[in-house]
C-alpha cells in the first residue's frame, strides 16, 4: 500500500467552503487547502503559508488567497470601500504575488502542513511551461454591495480600465465603489470573486478542463482592451456559457459576431444571467451534467484509495501517488461535455453486463481534445468476481493482466493513438443498484512495437480468448476461462 497523504479541511469558514468547491472541481488529488513553504520554519515553529488553497493539474497552477474582512458599516461608504479594498484586495494581491514567486524559486519546497513535513504529492510544472491562473476570495462587502446597487445578489461590478491604485481613488469624477478591473496591472492577472461569484463559477465549471479555460478567457478579455463593463460576475460567466461553453470555444460573444466584435468595446448588462438560467441551453446543460456524474464518481473513489494509501500493487508496480496520478490525470482532464458521452459508455457497458449476467463486457472509445490535439483510446473491462474461481489477489492479477492486453490491442490497431486509459471494475447488483468492490485504472503510452512484443500480444490475446479488437464497441463474454487464475501471463511491456 502507498503512503497516506495529509491534506488540510480549511482553517477559517469561508477556507473550508472554498476546499469543498475546490474538491468538486479539482478533486481532492490536485487540490490542496492551506500550503506551506519552509522559509521560516524552525525547531519549535511551523512555516509560512504559500496559499490559502493550491490546485496543480498538468500545467496548470491555480492560487487561491481568501480574505474575509469585515466591512465597517458606520464609515461613510466611500472610506469604508477604501480600507475594505486595501486589507481584503490588496492583501490577496501581495500573497499571491508572494506565492507565485516562490513556486517560481523553489517550486519543489511546499508542503501540504505546516511542520513542512509532507512534501506536496503532485509536482509543480516547471516555470516554463506553467500557466498559472491567481484568484482572491474576497469576503465581507456583500451586503454593503447589495444596498448600494439595490442589487439582489450584490456581486462586485468589472469594470476593466479600473487599474491598481484608481479602484480607491476617490477625487475621480466617476469613481464607485464595489467595481473591480485590473488589480494587478504590472504581474500576472488576479481574478477578484466574492463568495457569491465564486459560487456561480465554480458549480457552472465543476471540471478542471472547463475552470481553467474560462479563467484564461477571462483574463484575457480583461485585459484586451475590448469589455468595457460586466454588471457583475454572473452576467460575465453567462455570456460566457451561452458563447464558450458548449461548443469548446472560449469566447464572451457568439461566434459568428467574434470578428465583428474585435474592435467593438462590450457590455455585458443586468439580466444576462437571468436570460441564460431561463433558456433551454441551461436546462440541457444541467441534464448533461448529471448524466455524466459518473466519470466524476470513478474519478474520486479511485482517489480516494490514493490519498488514504490504500491502493495496491498493480501489474507487478507497487502502489505510489506519482504512478496512480497520472492515470487518473488524463481521466480527470476530460472537459464536462465529453464526460457525458464517456460516462454514457461506461454505464452502458455496466448495465449490460449485469442485466445479461456476463462474465465479461469490454467496451472501447475513443476522444479527441482540441486544446492541444490529443487522440485517446479509452477501454471499459467489467469483470465480475465469482467465488470459487480462485482469490481475490489471483483475480485482481488476472483482471489487472487483461486489461493491459486489451490496451495494447487497441494501439495495434490504432497508431495514431497518443494514449490509451484502461479502466477495469468487478460489479455487482445489490438492492437493485450496481455497486463496485474494486476498480483498476492505467493509462499507457504507444510502445515501440518489436516483433517479440507482437508476437507476445497475440499469445495474450489467445489466453485470455479475446475477439478482434475492431469488435470492442460492446463485446461481452458469457462462458468463464477455465482456471484464468492459474494461467501464467506474459508481460507485453518488454
Amino acid at each position: 500500500m502507498s503512503e497516506t497523504i495529509f491534506r488540510s479541511e480549511g482553517l477559517t469558514p469561508s477556507e473550508r467552503k472554498l476546499a469543498r468547491l475546490a474538491e468538486r472541481t479539482f478533486l481532492r488529488l490536485w487540490s490542496y487547502p492551506n500550503t506551506f513553504n519552509d522559509r521560516t520554519k524552525t525547531a519549535c515553529g511551523g512555516g509560512q503559508e504559500v496559499a490559502d488553497l493550491l490546485a496543480v493539474f498538468e500545467n496548470h497552477v491555480v492560487l487561491f488567497s481568501d480574505k474575509a474582512i469585515s466591512w465597517q458599516a458606520d464609515k461613510p461608504t466611500e472610506l469604508a470601500w477604501s480600507r475594505w479594498y486595501r486589507r481584503a484586495i490588496e492583501g490577496a494581491v501581495a500573497q499571491l504575488n508572494g506565492a507565485e514567486r516562490w513556486l517560481d524559486r523553489h517550486p519543489e519546497r511546499v508542503f501540504t502542513d505546516k511542520h513542512c513535513t509532507q512534501l506536496l504529492p503532485v509536482p509543480i510544472p516547471e516555470r516554463a511551461n506553467r500557466i498559472t491562473h491567481l484568484v482572491a476570495v474576497v469576503t465581507g462587502a456583500e451586503a454593503a454591495c447589495r444596498e448600494y446597487y439595490s442589487d439582489p445578489r450584490g456581486t462586485l461590478m468589472i469594470q476593466p480600465s479600473l487599474k491598481g491604485a484608481a479602484h480607491v481613488d476617490t477625487t475621480q469624477d466617476d469613481f464607485h465603489p464595489f467595481i473591480v478591473g485590473d488589480v494587478n496591472p504590472g504581474g500576472t492577472f488576479v481574478h477578484v470573486l466574492d463568495p457569491i461569484g465564486l459560487e456561480f463559477v465554480m458549480s457552472e465549471l465543476d471540471t478542471v478542463a472547463d475552470l481553467t479555460t474560462y479563467l484564461g478567457a477571462r483574463a484575457k478579455i480583461l485585459r484586451s482592451g475590448r469589455l468595457s463593463l460586466a454588471a457583475g460576475e454572473e452576467h460575465l460567466l453567462a455570456a460566457y456559457m451561452m458563447n464558450g461553453f458548449k461548443d469548446g470555444r472560449p469566447g464572451f460573444v457568439p461566434e459568428k459576431l467574434r470578428k465583428k466584435a474585435r474592435r467593438a468595446q462590450l457590455v455585458i448588462p443586468e439580466g444576462e444571467y437571468e436570460t441564460y438560467v431561463s433558456s433551454q441551453l441551461h436546462s440541457e446543460i444541467a441534464a448533461l451534467k448529471q448524466q455524466s456524474m459518473l466519470w466524476d464518481e470513478v474519478i474520486e473513489l479511485i482517489s480516494e484509495d490514493v490519498l488514504k494509501g490504500t491502493s495496491i500493487a498493480i501489474l507487478d508496480h507497487q502502489p505510489s501517488v506519482s504512478l496512480s496520478e497520472k492515470a487518473l490525470r488524463v481521466i480527470a482532464a476530460e472537459p464536462r461535455m465529453t464526460r457525458v458521452s464517456l460516462a454514457q459508455a461506461l454505464w452502458g457497458a455496466m448495465d449490460r453486463c449485469v442485466r445479461e449476467d456476463m462474465a465479461r463486457f469490454v467496451r472501447r472509445t475513443f476522444v479527441t481534445r482540441r486544446f492541444p490535439v490529443q487522440r485517446i483510446g479509452y477501454v471499459f473491462l467489467i469483470v465480475p468476481h465469482h467465488k470459487g474461481a480462485g482469490t481475490y489477489e489471483e483475480y485482481r492479477t488476472y483482471r489487472s493482466s487483461m486489461l493491459q492486453t486489451y490496451c495494447f490491442s487497441v494501439f495495434r490497431e490504432h497508431a495514431q493513438l497518443g494514449t490509451v486509459v484502461g479502466m477495469a471494475f468487478d460489479i455487482y447488483l445489490k438492492d437493485g443498484e450496481i455497486r463496485t468492490r474494486s476498480e483498476d485504472v492505467l493509462a499507457m503510452a504507444p510502445p515501440d512495437w518489436t516483433p517479440e512484443q507482437i508476437a507476445t500480444l497475440e499469445t495474450n490475446r489467445a489466453l485470455f480468448e479475446m475477439k478482434d479488437p475492431r469488435e470492442l464497441t460492446g463485446a461481452g463474454f458469457r462462458h468463464r476461462i477455465r482456471n484464468p487464475f492459474r494461467a501464467t501471463f506474459r508481460s507485453a511491456r518488454n
